[in-house]
């Protein structure tokens, strides 16, 4: 069976890859394998305190709702038969491309929810597009319209 992996975070980004993805895995029939990861903040590892601030229990079910909620929004259960979901801890770029490794497709978002809001691409996107070894989908932000932008438009 085609498998299809998509990466989410949370941002609007991601939730219009989830979204791009489950329509590709309805046309080829395929699986969905929707992943999230996340990590220690750093400054929590470097402090002295590490061991009281580092609630990994905390992390990783925050790091499952963020998860759930996306294919909830996205109503991906309903629009593709078999959905799995998976929370890996560690960096986003390694992890997506183990997962997509016997997968057909690997689809993510431009950006995430870090770095510099003006780059056309964010650092797990660009990283992913060097070093996949699966076919890639990165879908672009959709642009929306403000009522500045239709009247200009128009005008």
């Amino acid at each position: 069976m085609e498998k299809i992996v998509v990466g989410v975070d949370g941002s609007e980004s991601a939730q219009q890859a989830l979204e791009w993805a489950a329509a590709e895995a309805k046309l080829r029939g395929a699986d969905l394998l929707v992943v999230h990861t996340w990590q220690q903040p750093a400054a929590v590892l470097m402090s002295p305190y590490a061991p009281v601030l580092a609630d990994t229990a905390a992390l990783e079910e925050a790091a499952w709702r963020t998860l759930t909620d996306s294919v909830a929004a996205a109503n991906v259960t309903e629009i593709v038969g078999q959905v799995q979901q998976v929370v890996v801890q560690g960096s986003a770029a390694p992890a997506l491309i183990e997962a997509a490794q016997e997968s057909s497709l690997l689809v993510v978002g431009s950006r995430g929810r870090g770095g510099f809001a003006g780059l056309l691409l964010g650092s797990v996107s660009q990283q992913i597009a060097h070093e996949a070894t699966v076919p890639i989908v990165i879908i672009p932000p959709v642009a929306r319209a403000t009522d500045g932008n239709r009247s200009q438009a128009e005008g």
